[in-house]
């Protein structure tokens, strides 16, 4: 294991993977809708087809809300900054048009807001989301 860095993790939530057809949209007015990758109370990772002009800046817009959809799940409005946004080189590309990732987390939700993204992610993702353990013996 010479020349690895160890990486510690640093994320407060487990992270899931997401279901086929969960998807994330980031408004208003902007065109950055994709596939979830993993998604946790905590934020969220989904890939997206990058259909702005290379001189505009592409992270630090003030579009910061988000909207979270699937085959019967929606939960809008979600506050989040993002962590990173890169573009995807490892994936064979057939045409001129640029893949990237985005790796968001989110930003003071309300009680409300809470409940919506945990129930949304009680319904879209691939592994069972274990219920909190009771601290009381029994």
């Amino acid at each position: 294991m010479v020349g690895r860095k160890r990486t510690i993790e640093r994320r407060k939530n487990k992270r899931y993977k997401a279901v086929d057809g969960a998807y994330a949209a980031i408004s208003p007015n902007s065109n950055k809708i994709g596939q979830i990758i993993d998604i946790s109370m905590g934020g969220l990772c989904f890939k997206y087809i990058n259909t702005e002009n290379k001189s505009e800046e592409a992270v630090n817009r003030n579009q910061e809300s988000i909207f979270l959809s699937s085959m019967g799940y929606y939960v809008g409005d979600l506050p989040f900054q993002t962590v990173a946004d890169y573009e995807i080189t490892d994936t064979p590309s057939f045409s001129s048009m640029q893949v990237r990732k985005r790796h968001v987390k989110f930003t003071a939700l309300t009680f409300k807001q809470l409940f919506d993204l945990d129930y949304y992610l009680k319904n879209n993702v691939s592994e069972p989301i274990k219920p909190l353990q009771s601290s009381k013996p029994k």
